[in-house]
């Protein structure tokens, strides 16, 4: 059976809130209080963002972010730094053969070949079957994979009222809804039941020695930037990447492990 998923009106202002401070601060941008054009439609957001105190008045002119307001993005991007560095690989897994598509990223010479090479049918997208195992917010995790492939079209007219009202978010939902779940990979084979538990386990704990594997020797931009349909890094150059000394290593290889990043 599927797993029901949700996204609640709060949930979907502080993912909106979160992007647009984002777009605030890297930019900048300082939003009129007086909104015109296309710009009001962000005024439910700013709203949400004021009730927090992640933005304040400047001049009583335009919004500007509070210090909170950063430290609450920079939290934001640690997450999202981390979720480029170890879930791309669950992106592409083959199920039947268990293998990793990244396991053969050294094979090919450019992004364009390897990208082609994860359009293979064969492969399945884990990734939120990966953050339901080990207890993160699989919306969120699809809400990351949307900023990463520019999916809100913030150059494009109109994201304003995409932000918090389009069908973007319904997208997300269905992503969810559609995506492998854990619990449906358990199996029977000639030695007995096989439950989805270890399954997954087994999934987790393979892709991740593989990424760190990868990590020993290359950048995470170049590792993504074969797999990410734009551009892997985005605004986290201020944002410490996760460590992986000899005892983050063993952390990572545990199939329930969740970072500092990923506690409320």
């Amino acid at each position: 059976m599927k797993k029901k998923y949700s996204l609640t009106e709060e949930e979907k202002k502080e993912f909106a809130g979160i992007y647009l401070l984002e777009y605030m601060i890297n930019t900048p941008y300082s939003p009129p209080i007086f909104l015109d054009g296309n710009d009001q439609d962000l005024e439910t957001v700013l709203e949400w963002l004021m009730s927090k105190s992640l933005i304040t008045i400047e001049s009583e002119s335009k919004y500007i972010p509070t210090e909170k307001g950063r430290e609450r993005l920079k939290k934001f991007m640690a997450r999202y730094s981390e979720y480029l560095t170890m879930f791309d690989i669950f992106c592409a897994v083959d199920l039947e053969q268990g293998e990793f598509a990244f396991e053969k990223w050294d094979d090919f010479e450019n992004d364009a070949e390897f990208k082609n090479y994860l359009d293979d049918d064969r492969w399945d997208d884990l990734r939120v079957a990966v953050a339901d195992y080990k207890g993160m917010n699989a919306v969120e995790i699809v809400f990351m994979n949307f900023i990463n492939e520019h999916r809100f079209g913030r150059d494009e007219s109109g994201w304003q009222f995409d932000l918090l009202l389009g069908s973007v978010w319904d997208e997300i939902l269905d992503i969810c809804v559609n995506s492998v779940q854990w619990t449906e990979l358990g199996y029977t084979d000639e030695q007995g039941e096989v439950p989805a538990e270890s399954v997954i386990e087994d999934i987790i704990t393979q892709g991740t020695e593989i990424m760190l594997d990868l990590l020993g020797e290359r950048t995470v931009s170049e590792i993504n930037g074969k797999s990410s349909h734009a551009d892997a890094i985005y605004y986290v150059d201020e944002v410490e990447p996760p460590e992986f000394d000899d005892e983050h290593y063993k952390e990572y290889l545990d199939p329930k492990y969740k970072s500092k990043n990923w506690k409320n």
